[in-house]
């Protein structure tokens, strides 16, 4: 067993990259001589005679279903018919696309955008913590508006706002106590 492994290494050593790759490019055209004329003859004749063969663009293949669309409306469109664009978009040419000016924000009835965006959600958490602390150390309705006190005066552009109103009823619904509207409408300074 060893003797034909060696062997093996013997012979394959005997073979230099040029005897290789000689050897390959003769078997190499060896086997076109023999592919290219056989499945290729009419092709090399043309190429060997000087003949150039115009190349005729190809037809659609024709289907028995095309008499039957013959008629339609959209036939020379597409099988599908024209693409319509979706519901609010329409095509405008460059000289009638430009921009709205600029407009200075509108304020809504409570005097800004910001108390919506901010001061709201910043009482809401400040009313959470009150709660919180009440529930905590178990206490009453003095404790709530002194505690409360200092949310009205951190925050009194709420005050005769519509969301005064929603504070109140979430002040109402949390509270562990009944309070009044009257009180209520005494807490914010």
């Amino acid at each position: 067993m060893e003797y034909r492994e060696q062997s093996k290494e013997i012979m394959l050593q005997h073979f230099t990259w040029q005897q290789f790759l000689v050897a390959a490019l003769i078997l190499s055209l060896i086997w076109y001589m023999v592919v290219v004329p056989l499945f290729y003859r009419n092709e090399l004749n043309d190429l060997l005679s000087g003949k150039r063969k115009q190349v005729a663009p190809s037809a659609p293949l024709p289907h028995e279903w095309d008499e039957e669309f013959e008629d339609e409306p959209f036939a020379e469109e597409s099988l599908v018919g024209k693409s319509r664009l979706p519901e609010g978009v329409t095509r405008v040419s460059m000289d009638q696309f430009s921009f709205a000016p600029l407009v200075a924000t509108t304020l809504d009835e409570d005097g800004s955008k910001d108390t919506q965006l901010g001061i709201v959600p910043d009482v809401l958490e400040e009313l959470k913590r009150i709660f919180h602390i009440l529930e905590r150390d178990k206490a009453g309705k003095d404790e709530f508006i002194s505690l409360f006190s200092l949310v009205s005066t951190k925050y009194g552009k709420i005050k005769g706002t519509s969301n005064e109103r929603a504070i109140n009823d979430y002040i109402r619904e949390n509270v562990l106590f009944p309070i009044s509207d009257q009180e209520l409408d005494s807490l914010w300074v």
